[in-house]
């Protein structure tokens, strides 16, 4: 940058950051391209949805079955399984996909040679930013949620309750990650905040669902990603799960608590203005 470029901008009040990152990307060739940028971590508000509403809105692809894999913990055989299941929304849900986890601890029982094992959390890249929607009311108000547990029964190929009241450990929290090249989500069985303990050994997570709207790569055939799980011991094995790609990555529109302080403090101003002009004498 020349001192005839560097005076223009800085007599204009742009900044020298803004300038470098214009030129960067003036080849015609690379400005049809997302930049990365500093990954957005961002918890997504979920709800629980019935197995029965869910069953109203979504019906498994056909010929695609869920996809079962297992996972083994360091010096353990076969420590759990995770599954995922893709369903097509119809009716009220019609043009949206649902993709439908869960995770199984082995009972020392029929678990690996080194004891019982659990699961903190597991991520895997998900390419498409998740869909807000609001299928579940409470006291008649839509939740816009970016989430759904599944509740009272099975859908698809994925469990329900064993017996009658039993109750599937729900996730503790869904996280976003996202940098506009690729998505990741994170469900967390652990919150130490509500004393929420791990996937315990003999335990099976209720089914969490994530709705996207991006279409199917392939006819009944979505993309599989491998899964990283978090745990006391490291996986030693592979373990893919159903996953959206080719959707649009971004960050999801959730206040963050700069922008509540912001709009509080707007809120706050504009408070005091109308205070002092009604206060204010007449002529």
């Amino acid at each position: 940058m020349n001192k005839l470029t560097l005076a223009l901008v800085l007599g204009t009040g742009v900044s020298l950051s803004m300038a470098v990152t214009t030129s960067a990307v003036a080849n015609p060739m690379e400005a049809d391209k997302p930049l990365p940028t500093v990954p957005q971590n961002q918890t997504l508000p979920t709800t629980e949805m019935t197995a029965a509403t869910f069953n109203s809105l979504f019906k498994p692809i056909e010929g695609l079955g869920v996809l079962e894999n297992s996972y083994q913990l360091l010096g353990d055989s076969v420590s759990g399984t995770v599954r995922s299941q893709v369903f097509e929304g119809y009716g009220a849900a019609v043009g949206k996909y649902a993709y439908a986890y869960q995770v199984s601890v082995a009972s020392p029982t029929t678990g690996g040679t080194a004891g019982a094992g659990h699961v903190d959390s597991l991520s895997y890249r998900f390419n498409d930013t998740p869909e807000m929607t609001s299928f579940v009311s409470t006291k008649g108000v839509p939740q816009d949620v970016y989430g759904y547990t599944v509740s009272g029964g099975a859908i698809g190929g994925l469990l329900g309750p064993a017996k009658d009241g039993e109750l599937l450990q729900k996730p503790a929290s869904l996280s976003w990650i996202s940098n506009k090249v690729n998505g990741a989500l994170r469900v967390h069985f652990v919150d130490p905040d509500t004393k929420t303990p791990p996937l315990d050994a003999g335990s099976t997570s209720a089914a969490l669902v994530v709705i996207s709207d991006a279409p199917l790569p392939e006819p009944s055939a979505p993309k599989t990603e491998f899964v990283n799980l978090q745990s006391d011991r490291p996986t030693t094995n592979l373990t893919a799960v159903y996953a959206a790609s080719g959707g649009n990555i971004d960050a999801v529109p959730i206040p963050e608590p700069s922008t509540v302080l912001a709009w509080t403090g707007m809120i706050g101003a504009l408070a005091l203005v109308r205070r002092v002009r009604k206060n204010r004498p007449t002529a």
